[in-house]
């Protein structure tokens, strides 16, 4: 794939260990390009994303955005609207006979014509019939896309949404205390020789061996069913109509997460999240984490005080977490706008916006663009961007066989109530793994079976 990069960018390959990547001029470029009088003059479709815009990923997308209206001959022009995750807001919006109360929630008047949305509020909404049938539209794009990511897409054949960014989770480590504790990364190859480079690091630094993660929190989720998966697990059937995690290979995975890795954890891990474990890692206080290429990026934005590497977590046998964002439409999108915003979400899949993903957001305080996420076509392996950070290779490696957070629309509602609740108490050690797998087991299928 053809790749437009910085012309300053070749000039500064110095740069790479602290991680930036700036414009030609050295100058941020954050300015909304201006409409002209043709693009002012057009209505407006709104698209609400996951940040808000004036932050650095909104001002990533909204150089996207803009791109498209500058070259678009369509009827509209796209702007981005501040938005989240939240996902009871979100329902709210979607649900024509509550907008009144979704538009007091998001404080605005305004009506949302695309939505971005993870993966797991695709399956949700979809299976509510609250977002459109995209099938006609995008079914012929499927092969440009790997097949995990398309399939979770999908509900019951059906097209809800469709894949723009995404990430996967690796064993990011501090390269400075490996070498200290005379550890070679090539050589951590399983769980045994991860645990085993763990001990080397606490017998030869005042550091812990990795970073985990047990407050009762969205991470606690993804970050176990990791280890679930890779153990040879599942949380459900592959129909989506039966619980199945309670196994003992479930067993073995948490057992192991709990009390093998959680020896080698900062003495903090039961009540930490994600953010924690970064915090300690860039602290130096764990020579591992799992985490997306924001681990990585996180150091370079704090001075570079160490070197990186990452191992992708197949190669120690566990699935990785992956978190594709989605582009999807809203059930009863006014006719005339529906060509628009297609256009548009194919404008977002091409390859000159999914190139323009691995442009970064943009930091004030360090004047240099970041990496935040990953382009999902199977062909921006090829983009120039891996020649100069060929790291992130390992991150793509994931999306081959990912581990499954919501493996079933109904899963939500399992892993809102039950699992990520039940997940902190079994860390905190107020429940049996066994009773907690019983407990899931059957207020999950109560709820997998509520619609029959």
């Amino acid at each position: 794939m053809r790749r437009i990069l910085h012309i300053s960018l070749i000039l500064i390959l110095s740069m790479l260990l602290c991680g930036c990547r700036q414009n030609s001029n050295n100058q941020p470029d954050l300015q909304e390009v201006k409409p002209s009088a043709t693009q002012e003059a057009k209505e407006i479709l709104n698209f609400r994303i996951t940040w808000k815009a004036y932050s650095g990923r909104g001002e990533a997308i909204g150089r996207i955005v803009n791109n498209y209206n500058e070259q678009s001959n369509m009827p509209y022009r796209v702007a981005i609207i501040d938005g989240d995750e939240d996902r009871a807001a979100i329902e709210m919006m979607l649900n024509t006979e509550d907008s009144v109360a979704a538009e007091q929630t998001e404080s605005k008047t305004t009506d949302i014509d695309i939505y971005m949305l993870p993966y797991r509020y695709i399956q949700y909404f979809g299976s509510k019939n609250m977002l459109m049938d995209l099938s006609d539209e995008f079914s012929s794009e499927k092969d440009i896309f790997y097949p995990n990511l398309w399939n979770l897409s999908n509900v019951n054949g059906v097209l809800y949404g469709v894949p723009w960014m995404g990430h996967s989770m690796g064993l990011i480590y501090n390269r400075n205390l490996l070498d200290k504790a005379g550890v070679n990364p090539e050589e951590i190859t399983d769980l045994d020789t991860l645990v085993s480079a763990c001990e080397s690091v606490e017998k030869s630094t005042k550091a812990m061996g990795i970073g985990l993660v047990g407050a009762e929190h969205n991470d606690i989720s993804w970050m176990v069913n990791q280890f679930i998966y890779g153990f040879g697990g599942s949380l459900v059937s592959e129909d989506g109509l039966k619980v199945t995690i309670n196994s003992e290979q479930s067993k073995e995975a948490l057992s192991f997460y709990k009390d093998v890795l959680g020896s080698h954890a900062q003495s903090s891990w039961k009540t930490d999240t994600g953010v924690e474990v970064m915090d300690a890692f860039r602290s130096q206080k764990i020579a591992f984490e799992i985490q997306g290429l924001w681990g990585i990026t996180d150091i370079w934005k704090n001075g570079n005080t160490f070197e990186t590497g990452v191992i992708p977590l197949e190669s120690i046998h566990l699935y990785p977490e992956v978190g594709p964002m989605m582009v999807a439409l809203p059930v009863g999108l006014e006719e005339e706008k529906v060509a628009t915003a297609v256009d548009f979400i194919h404008f977002l899949i091409s390859e000159q916006a999914q190139e323009q993903i691995t442009e970064g957001e943009y930091s004030p305080e360090k004047d240099a663009y970041y990496p935040f996420r990953l382009p999902v076509r199977k062909d921006s392996v090829e983009d120039d961007f891996f020649d100069v950070y060929p790291e992130f290779t390992k991150f793509l490696i994931g999306f081959e066989q990912p581990s499954i957070d919501v493996p079933t629309p109904l899963w939500q509602e399992v892993k809102d109530k039950y699992y990520a609740p039940g997940l902190h108490r079994v860390m905190l050690g107020q429940v049996t793994i066994d009773d907690f797998l019983i407990e899931i087991e059957e207020q999950g299928n109560k709820i997998l079976n509520s619609n029959k």
